[in-house]
């Protein structure tokens, strides 16, 4: 962890230093979000986390004593987002539901982002990275401790006065940004501490197809997914350059 600064006056800070109050405040410490210098009295320091205070012509941000906390809550924090559509034609309605894992900024609420709400619910999605001459197979595993994930299972697809009890054919949507680009009403003050919230500001999204559920019992529900392309019969590239179809080709690299 990074030794914080005990504020005094008249001190230049420096952009992302850590300060902290002459007197201890409910064990939170203090980010420098604009640089600048201390004024001549110490100012009044927030007492929840995410809060901005003013200091003359500085700028802080609350965070947790805890340095897990303060790692994980600065402008470069990668925040993580899932949605999941499902269509009429596999599962008998039209609905998206979205959700975060919890492990990013607020970790027991929702995050807004481009004015789309992602409640928490407790998540865990790996093997998205690419393999050389493999293409991602990832896992989603969700909670069912409370039946949640069953409960929809059981009432899609319902044809025939039967249930399909399957996702198959649902799209999952990965969306990454940063939380400088978050919308400004998931801080308190209707201001984004860390940065300016851009709609637009995020990675490459990341869409799979879920290809069957393979895991459920009372405490998860696991999904394999697939990626688009990734289907049976699909090849890529689909068109090759041989020399029996174009025989030019071999004269002309000789």
């Amino acid at each position: 962890m990074t030794a914080a600064t005990v504020w005094s006056a008249g001190d230049p800070v420096s952009l992302n230093e850590i300060v902290s109050p002459t007197n201890p405040v409910t064990g939170l410490f203090f980010r420098v979000t604009q640089a600048g210098t201390t004024g001549s009295s110490e100012p009044q320091w927030a007492r929840k986390i995410g809060e901005v205070v003013y200091d003359n012509n500085v700028r802080y941000v609350a965070f947790s004593s805890i340095f897990a906390d303060i790692s994980k809550l600065n402008p470069f924090s990668v925040i993580e987002l899932f949605s999941l559509e499902l269509n009429n034609n596999f599962h008998g309605e039209v609905t998206t539901e979205r959700f975060h894992s919890g492990t990013n900024l607020n970790g027991n609420g929702d995050i807004v982002w481009a004015g789309d709400t992602y409640p928490r619910f407790p998540v865990e999605a790996n093997g998205f990275a690419y393999q050389r001459g493999q293409i991602p197979r990832p896992k989603i595993i969700v909670s069912n401790a409370e039946g949640a994930i069953s409960g929809i299972l059981n009432r899609i697809n319902i044809r025939d006065g039967k249930a399909g009890n399957d996702l198959t054919g649902a799209v999952l949507t990965r969306i990454t940004t940063m939380a400088q680009f978050l919308d400004a009403s998931n801080f308190s003050g209707g201001s984004n501490p860390f940065g300016t919230p851009d709609p637009s500001a995020e990675f490459e999204r990341q869409i799979y197809i879920v290809d069957r559920k393979s895991v459920e019992n009372r405490d998860i529900v696991e999904f394999e997914l697939s990626a688009v392309s990734d289907l049976a019969g699909v090849r890529l590239p689909k068109r090759q350059c041989t020399r029996a179809l174009f025989p030019a080709i071999g004269t002309f690299f000789q």
